[in-house]
């Protein structure tokens, strides 16, 4: 997987600007969690989605 991948869907921002339909962080921003390992993307989710509701 390349570094700057979704590490949940594999959506790069350098060629799409969202994840794929089926992703689990969909709702946050894919330039937020490209380059994170999982557990770190939801960590960043869960503090995104806490601030942004």
């Amino acid at each position: 997987m390349p570094p700057r991948q979704c590490p949940a869907c594999d959506a790069a921002p350098s060629e799409r600007d969202t994840h794929y339909a089926d992703c689990p962080l969909q709702d946050v921003p894919l330039s937020q969690v490209a380059g994170l390992t999982l557990d770190e993307a939801r960590a960043k989710a869960a503090r995104w989605r806490s601030r942004n509701a």
